[in-house]
């Protein structure tokens, strides 16, 4: 939501909003990533009409992944996936930094630490009981999700993280490169896990280029290297 204002107004955004959240809180929570994917993917291919982008942040990166590789199966794929503040998929359950979060207070030290989420918001019972139950609910499906098939698009990425990121700093971003065979760009923005709401003008405008150079319509920009650091 932070970054709509900054999209073009001719472009139709889509929120993909996981089972069990917002207005399908209803549904139960997905056990495992792929069931997560299957029910996700009718909902958003009955809504494709035309060329699109994915981008994800922190465990939605690892979704859009996933779906990606289930469009491009069904000969639907995206013109470009972004990922961003979230580790290479093989890299995943080696550097995990919270595999041992089991208590409440645990998750509530991990969201303190990691920021984003207004201390107020963690400081309210009956909210803070249903944030933990869904975060450890995502915290789940990332323990257990194997990231070990390596397998690789057809489609162009753009990765994005933060300099300061403790959980998906440039170490564990740029083996992103071996997921496409349609080139991958890296960048590095100033900031932690959520450096894109920092400046949410500038990083809008980053993709709105990265999207439009993989339509084949890209706008004049600076020359720079492959790798950009915003610094």
């Amino acid at each position: 939501m932070p970054l709509r204002a900054f999209l073009p107004d001719s472009w139709r955004l889509l929120a993909l909003e996981l089972p069990g959240r917002g207005a399908a809180a209803r549904t139960p929570l997905p056990a495992t990533m792929a069931e997560t994917v299957s029910l996700l993917l009718p909902d958003l291919t009955a809504q494709l009409t035309g060329p699109y982008a994915l981008f994800g942040h922190s465990m939605g990166a690892v979704v859009g992944y996933e779906l990606a590789l289930e469009l491009e199966r069904i000969d639907c794929p995206p013109v470009l996936l972004g990922v961003s503040a979230s580790p290479a998929p093989h890299l995943r359950r080696a550097r995990d930094r919270y595999r041992n979060l089991r208590t409440q207070e645990d998750l509530v030290g991990f969201l303190r630490d990691l920021g984003g989420t207004p201390s107020e918001m963690l400081d309210e019972p009956e909210l803070l009981e249903y944030m933990t139950r869904l975060f450890d609910a995502d915290l789940t499906l990332l323990r257990d999700y194997p990231g070990d098939s390596r397998d690789v698009l057809g489609v162009p990425l753009s990765v994005y993280y933060g300099e300061d990121d403790p959980m998906a700093g440039r170490e564990l971003m740029s083996p992103w490169a071996g997921y496409s065979s349609a080139g991958t760009a890296l960048r590095g923005w100033p900031g932690g896990h959520f450096y894109l709401f920092d400046r949410p003008a500038e990083f809008a405008a980053h993709w709105v280029r990265d999207v439009r150079t993989a339509l084949g319509h890209p706008e004049p920009r600076p020359t720079a290297g492959r790798e950009t650091s915003w610094a």
